[in-house]
């Protein structure tokens, strides 16, 4: 019923001649294409918020020229407004696991700057040591989650590191953005010394998918304050980190 509901509704927007593929949820357009997740489509023809905490955080705290990494592009539409905060020349390095996202994320990421600039990497978070690591889609773009074995349903996805990632940026600071449903936990532990050089960190975090819950969460924020990165703003489980000499 809800799938109905939500196919007539885009159906009578086109009878009416609006557009059901541009949308501009934080005032920056994106395409969304028809062939693509009928929940989000539906949620941006609406006009219904779309990932606010980190929409609004990246609009706070994200500064012109900033080379970022970003971590769970999804569809492009956080990359999108990431572009015009940090302008044309940037570095812009975005991972999304889901292939058939990559081509949209792509697109929309690279809309206001040279396509040298942006770089969308098809890959997994992962620290288990494995080239290869099982993804499941998920019923919703944002559901997308690594699992256990593929006999589970998921489809093999190259694995990276955000070690790799930052060797492909120039020297100095640059801005982490993170939404990997869990795989934050293992990253931040293993790449301490990397956080030396992260002035902005906005993450959201998942403890209900933690070994150890709120344990988990603790720790994991523990390690990113011993780095010298200072809490700025929370929205539910969304954090946002920034060095206080971070101008």
């Amino acid at each position: 019923m809800i799938t109905l509901r939500r196919k007539f509704f885009l159906a009578f927007q086109r009878m009416l001649g609006q557009q059901t593929d541009t949308y501009a949820p934080h005032g920056i357009p994106v395409v969304v294409p028809h062939t693509a997740d009928l929940a989000i489509r539906y949620l941006l023809a609406r006009g219904e918020p779309y990932e606010a905490p980190e929409a609004e955080m990246v609009m706070k705290y994200l500064h012109p020229g900033t080379a970022v990494i970003e971590l769970g592009g999804c569809m492009g539409i956080i990359s999108a407004l990431v572009r015009s905060r940090i302008g044309p020349e940037a570095r812009h390095v975005i991972v999304e696991a889901n292939a058939t996202l990559v081509p949209i994320c792509a697109a929309n990421a690279t809309r206001s700057s040279p396509p040298e600039r942006t770089e969308v990497v098809q890959a997994a978070i992962d620290y288990s040591g494995a080239r290869t690591i099982s993804f499941d889609t998920g019923i919703c773009v944002h559901g997308g989650h690594v699992i256990e074995g593929e006999a589970a349903g998921g489809v093999a996805v190259p694995t990276i590191q955000l070690a790799e990632l930052v060797r492909t940026l120039p020297d100095g600071p640059f801005a982490l953005i993170s939404d990997v449903e869990g795989a934050e936990v293992p990253m931040i532990t293993a790449e301490t010394k990397l956080l030396a050089r992260v002035d902005l960190l906005i993450m959201e975090t998942h403890p209900k998918v933690y070994p150890k819950g709120e344990a988990d969460l603790a720790a994991m924020l523990a390690l990113v304050t011993a780095s010298g990165l200072v809490l700025v703003e929370r929205a539910d489980d969304v954090f946002c980190f920034r060095r206080p000499t971070a101008s």
